[in-house]
């Protein structure tokens, strides 16, 4: 059984010494004694689980994931924050009625 040095597996990936050892638990070691290595199939392996295809098909617009409405539920969802919504709130700061989330009577402090 060939098991390869911290410095073969820096070579392999193309990283430094220092981030091989700092990354140690995610490629999978053998400690032996104070020296640590590994096996050629688990760095191959954890080359290829990093390995990122092209996107396709994604969105290519910009949407915030903040919350911003109620569900019927009584939780909080995600909507989409529009520009409309955006101009809405900047007319109500300038008229001095912004419109502001209300706190829920569980987070408020007594």
């Amino acid at each position: 059984m060939a098991l390869l040095t911290p410095e073969e597996v820096a070579q392999q990936l193309a990283m430094s010494l220092s981030w091989v050892y700092a990354n140690k638990h995610r490629i999978g070691y053998h400690q032996l004694g104070t020296a640590i290595r590994f096996e050629p199939a688990d760095v191959a392996a954890y080359s290829e689980g990093c390995k990122r295809g092209p996107q396709t098909g994604g969105r290519n617009t910009w949407e915030s994931l903040s919350a911003t409405g109620r569900s019927a539920t009584g939780g909080w969802s995600r909507k989409r924050t529009t520009v409309s919504d955006i101009n809405e709130r900047l007319r109500g700061i300038e008229t001095g009625n912004a419109r502001r989330e209300s706190t829920p009577p569980s987070a408020k402090l007594n």
